[in-house]
């Protein structure tokens, strides 16, 4: 089993044209000098144990001069996505930066990476690439190498999802999302954005209307009676749910309901989605509400709405004006008053 290699990713479809990526964080130290490689895999593994798990976070010595440090994916909830190559590069130069780690190959972070596969023997030394305990990761390469010259026990534990390490993982994307638009035109990102560039606005505290919701949504009333009838919920309808219900403590606590119902639910992996994207909601990249054609289109809205256009409302100072910019119709409209005046959210 000499220089045998894998796909970092795992894919749903063999055409990888059209195929969406998912794989654990990884991070490739390698240096010249066999040492300095130790001494910069056992500092950034000292930082990811206080944040993942133990059995997902796992070291390997490469069988040469470098070691592999991955990060289980279901550990960190890590979603499909073909971006996650770019956000493990934007995490890579992060921990770069902020451990002082000059070593981190950042060649292996691109969209078809092969990784040597554990187990098997490097063919330049005839030493194995072991997974490492945390005893032997912190010894020396002496008694690393007497540890790689026998093939030993590669079995992972199976990982379980952490709050915290999503949450750690989620942070790093929120910010690089940040970044992408700040990168692009600090002004114009100033203009779209205003003072929530640095500090967060205080939102208006919002009375959720659940009756007139569901008047006034069949589509709402629909994904309620599938997940009460089959005991599941479409991912779409879930984002479809959470745009909608995620502005006030009531309207969360009714969206815990609904997905209560489905077999699969599971409170912290749902509080970590619902988190994620009140975040992205308030730091402008994203959590925006579905507006009725975005739920048309996906599929899971009512299909024959005829509600009008709106004008959009804009806070000036802490007051609420009228814009002459329209806003596409969005069942949010019937979900929420403003308890400053009661006035429908727009």
């Amino acid at each position: 089993m000499f220089g045998i290699y894998t796909s970092i990713w795992h894919y749903d479809s063999t055409d990888l044209e059209k195929a969406i990526r998912l794989g654990s964080l990884y991070f490739d130290i390698d240096s010249e000098d066999e040492t300095v490689s130790l001494l910069e895999a056992q500092a950034l593994y000292l930082y990811l144990e206080k944040i993942i798990p133990n059995q997902s976070l796992l070291a390997y010595f490469t069988g040469k001069k470098g070691f592999h440090i991955e990060c289980e994916a279901i550990a960190l909830g890590i979603s499909p996505s073909n971006a996650l190559p770019n956000i493990y590069r934007y995490i890579a130069n992060k921990l770069k930066t902020d451990l002082n780690l000059n070593n981190i190959d950042f060649s292996v972070y691109d969209q078809r990476r092969m990784w040597r596969y554990p187990g098997t023997i490097h063919q330049d030394t005839g030493l194995y690439k072991n997974l490492l305990t945390k005893d032997i990761l912190f010894s020396n390469m002496t008694l690393i190498k007497d540890f790689c010259s026998t093939l030993r026990d590669n079995t992972v534990a199976e990982p379980l999802f952490s709050l915290a390490a999503n949450q750690w993982y989620l942070d790093f994307t929120h910010n690089m999302e940040i970044d992408k638009q700040k990168s692009k035109d600090f002004l114009e990102y100033f203009n779209r954005h205003g003072s929530r560039s640095f500090k967060e606005l205080s939102e208006v505290k919002k009375k959720f209307t659940k009756k007139e919701l569901l008047s006034n949504c069949p589509a709402i009333k629909r994904h309620i009676e599938e997940a009460k009838r089959t005991k599941t919920l479409s991912h779409e309808a879930r984002l479809f749910l959470c745009s909608i219900l995620t502005y006030s403590e009531d309207s969360i606590k009714f969206f815990y309901e609904i997905l209560s119902l489905c077999d699969d639910f599971n409170y912290e992996k749902s509080t970590s989605h619902i988190n994620d994207w009140i975040k992205r909601r308030q730091l402008g990249i994203g959590g925006r509400p579905y507006t009725c054609e975005r739920a048309n289109s996906a599929g899971v809205g009512c299909g024959d709405c005829e509600l009008e256009k709106k004008k959009k409302w804009i806070t000036i100072g802490d007051r609420y004006i009228e814009s002459s910019e329209e806003l596409m119709p969005s069942p949010i409209r019937f979900a929420y008053k403003n308890e400053r005046n009661d006035r429908n959210v727009r």
